[in-house]
């Protein structure tokens, strides 16, 4: 408390920069959840640049336009200091374009912003952390303790791209596991008609465009890579790389071992369908179970006490008050 009194803070301003924060909080959720495109909005567009790069022979996987919000200034000094740094080359190049093309980023601006922010952010969050120490500590408190709280504070910001990155991945992976079992069973209703692999994917990635449009886009890419690639297991290994699911993974596979040993496909893939279904309904049912489990602590925490103050607060009031009269003196005493 002295060290508010100190900087003048009083509860009244904590209470007004909470309220604040909550107030910003919710009109960014509002934002996000209203305003933001949908993602089949730009569909078309990535799939034209996605061809162009494949008729020139680019196999890497960079459909996407880059960010307009991004200045093209901002973005060439991010080029010259990543290329300085001499980082995306080789391997290290391909494990960091493989996990942003399992969030859904698959440009070399984004490779370029990615890499540049795991270089850039931790000397900032260093910086900011130590300003806000020299703020906020005592006087007395020695110089060691105000760096090592800087450099939490850049160790933070140096796994903050990985964590935004893998929370993106996360949310797509999510995607594409719930629309992958109605993709599957057109595709088992396609290759019963007669398709080829190649038109049926196609037909199946416009069919579920928009009600599942992250499988759709990812479909749409396999079918156009199918058309340009040499051979149709790279295409398929490609579409493994892009999602990174295990799902995903294993029709790939069976439409891999379909077409080298001549095995049904449609049988394959309506097995396939059948077990993601249940392992859907399983996911579904296991997470009821475990919903009296987590609702134990919000029941505890904020039902159970106001309840307990509707029930016993009227009586704790008037023993009370009936106790407050008995103790009053009477006139005669």
């Amino acid at each position: 408390m002295e060290q508010f009194s100190a900087l003048e803070i009083t509860p009244d301003t904590l209470v007004a920069v909470a309220a604040s924060m909550a107030v910003f909080v919710i009109l960014f959720i509002v934002w996000k959840s209203l305003l933001e495109p949908k993602p089949e909005s730009n569909r078309l567009k990535d799939l034209k640049a996605r061809r162009e790069q494949l008729r020139e022979g680019l196999l890497a996987s960079t459909n996407k336009v880059s960010n307009s919000e991004v200045a093209e200034s901002s973005m060439s000094f991010m080029r010259k200091v990543v290329g300085r740094a001499n980082i995306l080359k080789g391997d290290a190049a391909k494990d960091i374009g493989d996990k942003l093309a399992r969030a859904g980023l698959r440009t070399k601006d984004a490779m370029v912003a990615y890499t540049f922010s795991k270089l850039a952010l931790p000397f900032a969050g260093g910086a900011v952390g130590l300003v806000v120490i020299n703020i906020i500590a005592p006087a007395d408190m020695p110089y060691f303790q105000r760096v090592a709280a800087a450099l939490i504070f850049a160790i933070l910001m140096f796994f903050g791209p990985d964590m935004y990155v893998n929370q993106l991945a996360k949310k797509r992976q999510k995607l594409l596991q719930k629309g992958l079992p109605d993709a599957l069973d057109l595709m088992v209703v396609c290759a019963q008609a007669g398709l080829s692999l190649d038109s049926a994917i196609g037909r199946v990635a416009k069919e579920v465009a928009f009600s599942a449009p992250t499988v759709g886009e990812e479909l749409s890419l396999t079918a156009l890579e199918l058309g340009f690639l040499p051979s149709r297991k790279q295409a398929l290994e490609n579409l493994k790389a892009r999602t990174g699911l295990k799902d995903i993974s294993s029709v790939c596979t069976t439409l891999i071992q379909s077409e080298k040993y001549g095995t049904p496909l449609a049988y394959a893939l309506k097995v396939l369908s059948a077990e993601f279904r249940r392992e859907r309904m399983m996911r579904a049912e296991q997470k009821a179970a475990a919903l009296p489990a987590i609702m134990t602590l919000p029941l505890a925490l904020f039902i159970l006490p106001v309840l307990f103050m509707v029930i016993i607060g009227p009586a704790i009031i008037t023993a009370t008050a009936s106790f407050s009269k008995s103790n009053l003196p009477t006139k005669g005493g």
